[in-house]
């Protein structure tokens, strides 16, 4: 029997299997895997394949004849924020919203001025404090004029609003990181801080802020459309009849759909998701929105899918999505040649990964003959049948980049935060869980994670949120997972056009749970859905690597 390492460069990782192949049989020798290091395809990935099998050689005390490897294809997975399409609200201005260091508390609203202008009578005064005016300084000179009723609220260009704050007496808000010059163009400001957790109480009331801000009446429904876009916010700063605001001229986005040409992207987001595998033909995304041809391409939108469950968002001037393209410039490649200098042993490779997947998936125990096969992998969906196979773009990568866009993390970070279910750390030594439990540590957490989502992550618990509640989190999580994972499953079974009786997921994403209900959500009632355990020993991310053996093995005989 011939020794074989069998080699899959996957998107985020590489597995690889050694296994005495020959007579139609495959014993295992053993299997490992390692994060893939730069591109699929790149020297650096295949590079990073050798050196793993050459770790596997000397852990199990042997050496490779020969090896084989399925075909490679990247995928690029990317985010991108379209322009917001802001409704107009007339002479209406939203300069600032939800500032994470407002301070004070309440609502005012005036004329805007500067502090060495301040009137001695007449109406309370916004008061404006430019860069550079020191907060202690400015803090001495309004104490008095607060204390006279002279200030309704105070606005500041530099990030000094809590400091000023804490020297002012109490009942004023205070707004910082502002746009100076912006505000004193204006008629008339009218700022709010709104207790912590609790809604603003009049910038979303367009009664009160008609009132506070002297609008005619036709101008309410400006007031409607603004406040609509405070909802979720806890501060914000308006004005009114300040300068003209320059018309958009940032392009929008675009995907190119078969049969259909160049559509706004949210259109062409909406024909993908409803059609079969490879309808896209190409994309532009801000800011050059240049042209990329594409064989497939599959995208979410972050913000239909936090609207979906209700999720609290702030007035945003940017729309994020992500995507996950199989570019039309970087077709299959054969690593044979590549791997055979690095190894110094004959390679070769297989016809097609995704028939490897099915091969190996399908030595699942309990796996019936006419199951199909779905492999999560970094870059792709797989949906694999006896008959046939369809390769989706997006998966795991996607995921972890949508996961860090709505919570403001690192993709590194997200790598953690999207697999398992969050704890909010309570205090020290008390986690809330997502629904409603409470677990006790033996050791304090960290003082920087009180008060914040966390996961366990690869050094202990890993805060990754402030702002969101933990069933909060989880059903936005669980949401992506479904419009993600479940929504491009649903599109391979309409490209292959078959309904299974039982489904294998394999791949790293099948690990995960929560894809397995998503992977389930967008079958057929009734079909059975199971993670795959490759030659009943070997898990679930192995399918590829044993089905290269499986594939050799019946060639060899």
């Amino acid at each position: 029997m011939t020794l074989l390492a069998c080699i899959d460069v996957g998107n985020s990782t590489t597995e690889v299997l050694l296994a005495h192949v020959g007579g139609g049989r495959v014993e295992v020798v053993g299997v490992g895997r390692s994060p893939t290091r730069r591109a699929k395809g790149s020297p650096e990935s295949l590079a990073g394949a050798a050196a793993l099998v050459r770790r596997l050689e000397r852990q199990y005390g042997v050496r490779a004849d020969r090896a084989v490897a399925a075909p490679l294809r990247p995928v690029l997975t990317s985010r991108a924020l379209l322009p917001e399409d802001v409704p107009d609200t007339g002479r209406l201005a939203l300069v600032a919203v939800g500032s994470a260091t407002a301070a004070g508390r309440g609502f005012g609203a005036g004329p805007p001025v500067l502090l060495d202008d301040v009137p001695a009578e007449g109406e309370p005064v916004v008061v404006v404090v430019p860069s550079g005016s020191g907060f202690e300084s400015v803090a001495a000179r309004l104490a008095p004029l607060v204390a006279a009723g002279r200030v309704a609220a105070v606005l500041v260009e530099d990030d000094e609003a809590v400091l000023l704050a804490n020297r002012l007496p109490a009942g004023v808000p205070v707004v910082d990181e502002v746009d100076v010059a912006v505000v004193l163009a204006a008629e008339r400001v009218a700022l709010e801080v709104a207790a912590a957790g609790q809604p603003m109480q009049v910038l979303t009331d367009p009664l009160k802020l008609r009132t506070a801000l002297g609008l005619a009446e036709p101008e309410l429904a400006d007031a409607a459309q603004l406040a609509r876009l405070l909802q979720d916010s806890g501060n914000a700063v308006v004005t009114v009849g300040g300068p003209v605001r320059a018309t958009e001229t940032e392009c929008a986005g675009w995907i190119e759909v078969a049969d259909g040409g160049s559509v706004p992207f949210l259109e062409g987001h909406e024909l993908v998701r409803g059609a079969v595998v490879g309808v896209a033909r190409a994309y532009g995304v801000p800011p050059d929105c240049s042209r990329q041809e594409v064989d497939d391409l599959w995208t979410v939108d972050l913000a239909a899918v936090a609207a979906s469950v209700q999720a609290r968002v702030g007035a945003a001037s940017h729309r994020p999505v992500t995507l996950a393209a199989l570019r039309s410039a970087a077709p299959y490649a054969d690593p044979s040649d590549a791997l055979a200098d690095l190894l110094d042993v004959p390679v070769h490779a297989a016809g097609a990964e995704a028939r490897a997947a099915w091969s190996g998936a399908m030595s699942t125990p309990g796996a019936g003959s006419g199951s199909l096969v779905v492999d999560l992998g970094g870059g792709t969906v797989d949906t694999v049948s006896s008959s046939g196979d369809v390769v989706a773009a997006g998966a795991g990568d996607q995921l972890t980049e949508a996961v860090a866009a709505l919570t403001g993390i690192t993709s590194a970070a997200a790598e953690w935060v999207k697999r398992a279910p969050a704890y909010r750390v309570e205090a020290p030594q008390v986690l809330l869980a997502e629904d409603g439990t409470r677990a006790f540590q033996e050791r304090p957490a960290p003082a920087e994670s009180v008060g914040r989502l966390v996961v366990p992550g690869p050094a202990g618990l890993l805060p990754f949120s402030r702002t969101m509640a933990p069933g909060e989190w989880r059903a936005l999580r669980i949401r992506l997972k479904v419009e993600l994972v479940g929504g491009n499953v649903a599109r391979g079974l309409r490209t292959l056009g078959e309904q299974p009786r039982s489904v294998v997921v394999v791949g790293g994403l099948a690990g995960d749970d929560e894809i397995l209900a998503a992977v389930s959500g967008a079958l057929p009632p009734g079909t059975a859905v199971g993670r795959g355990d490759v030659a009943g020993t070997l898990g679930h991310r192995y399918a590829v690597a044993y089905g290269l053996a499986l594939l050799e093995a019946a060639s060899s005989m």
